[in-house]
C-alpha cells in the first residue's frame, strides 16, 4: 500500500519507518496529494485543506492528533494501519477506484452518445443520398426496360409477319430469345415469281449488341438477295458486307436456301451454321451440310453450294444451336436426334403442329436446367406438287 504522509519531518520519518517495516510504502507529502497514493495519514491540522481534497477524491484518510510524544503518534499510526483497519482501508480504496471507474464510464458513455449521434446524423444523410440515388436508378431502370421492350418489338418487326400464300409450302416458326431481345434471325423472301429464299442466322453473344447485328444482317440480306439467286454467292456478299460493318468482334452463322417453287429444286449453303435437317415424307431424314466459314470475320472466303429436290410431304427443319445444344439435367444435348424423335412421333402433322411438338419436347427435355441461348425454329413443308 502506498501511503501519503502529511506531518512534520520528525513525526513523518518516525511513522514512515514504522510503516515501512510492516511492508507499506510511504511518500512524504507537502502541498499536494501524490497521484499514486492509496491512502493518506495526516498528523495535526496544518494539512487540513489537503485532507479535505483527499476525502473528496475518495482516498481513505487516517487523522492523528498532534502528540507530545512521537512514540505515541507512531504507535497510533501503526495500529491504525494494522490488521484491524486493513480491510477498511482496502475497501475504501476499492470504493474510490470504483468511483473513478464509474466517472470514466460515464464520460465514455457521454462521448459514445455524442459519437453515436454524429454517426446517426451521417447515416441519415447517407440514407437520404441513397434514397435519391435509388430513385434515379429506378427511373433509369424503368427507362431501360421501356427501351428494351421497344427494342424487342422492333426486333420482332424484322421477322416475317406472314408467309407467301401462292407457293406450295406451308411455314411455321418458333422464336424465343433468351432475354427480351436476342441474336437469332430468320426470314422468308419471295425473290420473284419463281424463287423463294429462306434464311436462318445466329449472331454470337446475347443481348442488345447481337440484336443490333441482326438488324444489320436483315438489311444486308434483303439487299444482296435481290442481285443473286445463288446461296453461295449470297453468302460471299453477306460476308463481305458484314466484314466491313462489324468492328465489335461479333460474327454470324447462317443457313440460306433458295427454292424453285416450280421444280422444287432447293439450293442451299451454310456459313458455319449447324447442319440443318430435311425430313422426307416417308420419315427418312438428311442433314444439309456444306463447307463455309462464319460471316463477318474473314474476307475472301469461298462457300460451298449444294442442291436437293423436294417432294410433297417433305419438311425442311431449320434451327439455331439453342435448339439442338440445349442439355438435360445430365448435360446431354437435345440434339438432332431429339428433333427427329419429336417429328417421328407426329406422322402426317403439319409444320405448326410439328413446331409445337418439338418445342414441347425440348422444354420437357431441359426441365430443371437453366436456358442459356435463344431458341429459334423455322419449318417449311411441301403441301403440293406442281
Amino acid at each position: 500500500m502506498i501511503i501519503a504522509l502529511f506531518a512534520d519531518i520528525e513525526a513523518a520519518q518516525s511513522i514512515a519507518s514504522r510503516l515501512e517495516g510492516r511492508g507499506h510504502g510511504c511518500i512524504l507529502a507537502t502541498d499536494s496529494i501524490p497521484g499514486e497514493s492509496d491512502c493518506v495519514i495526516a498528523v495535526g491540522d496544518k494539512a487540513r485543506p489537503l485532507v479535505d481534497a483527499a476525502e473528496e477524491a475518495g482516498l481513505p484518510v487516517l487523522r492523528l492528533p498532534s502528540a507530545k510524544h512521537i512514540e505515541t503518534a507512531v504507535e497510533a499510526a501503526a495500529w491504525g494501519l494494522g490488521l484491524a483497519d486493513e480491510r477498511y482501508i482496502e475497501a475504501a480504496r476499492s470504493d474510490a477506484r470504483v468511483k473513478r471507474l464509474e466517472d470514466i464510464r460515464v464520460k465514455m458513455a457521454e462521448q459514445r452518445v455524442m459519437e453515436l449521434g454524429a454517426a446517426n446524423e451521417l447515416l441519415q444523410k447517407q440514407a437520404e443520398n441513397l434514397r435519391e440515388a435509388m430513385g434515379k436508378l429506378d427511373g433509369a431502370n424503368r427507362q431501360l426496360v421501356e427501351e428494351l421492350n421497344l427494342a424487342s418489338e422492333l426486333q420482332k418487326s424484322l421477322l416475317p409477319r406472314s408467309y407467301p400464300s401462292d407457293a406450295p409450302l406451308e411455314f411455321a416458326h418458333k422464336f424465343i430469345p433468351l432475354n427480351s431481345i436476342g441474336g437469332d434471325f430468320f426470314d422468308v423472301l419471295r425473290l420473284d415469281e419463281k424463287n423463294l429464299a429462306l434464311v436462318i442466322a445466329d449472331v454470337s453473344g446475347h443481348g442488345v449488341g447481337p440484336a443490333l447485328v441482326t438488324a444489320m444482317f436483315k438489311s444486308a440480306f434483303d439487299l444482296e438477295s435481290k442481285t443473286t439467286h445463288s446461296p453461295a454467292a449470297l453468302m460471299a456478299s453477306l460476308n463481305a458486307e458484314l466484314g466491313n460493318i462489324l468492328t465489335t468482334g461479333h460474327y454470324v452463322t447462317a443457313f440460306a436456301a433458295i427454292i424453285d417453287i416450280e421444280s422444287l429444286e432447293m439450293r442451299y449453303c451454310s456459313a458455319g451454321h449447324p447442319n440443318q435437317l430435311l425430313v422426307r415424307a416417308n420419315g427418312s431424314s438428311e442433314e444439309l451440310a456444306t463447307m463455309g466459314f462464319f460471316l463477318g470475320m474473314m474476307q475472301g472466303v469461298d462457300y460451298e453450294e449444294k442442291s436437293v429436290t423436294l417432294a410433297q410431304g417433305d419438311t425442311l427443319v431449320l434451327f439455331t444451336d439453342g435448339v439442338f445444344e440445349s442439355p438435360d439435367t445430365a448435360d446431354k444435348p437435345f440434339g438432332r436426334e431429339g428433333i427427329l424423335r419429336s417429328i417421328a412421333a407426329r406422322p402426317g402433322a403439319g409444320p405448326v403442329e410439328l413446331s409445337d411438338g418439338v418445342l414441347s419436347d425440348l422444354l420437357a427435355w431441359t426441365e430443371g436446367t437453366e436456358a442459356s441461348d435463344d431458341v429459334t425454329m423455322l419449318l417449311a413443308q411441301v403441301i403440293e406438287s406442281l
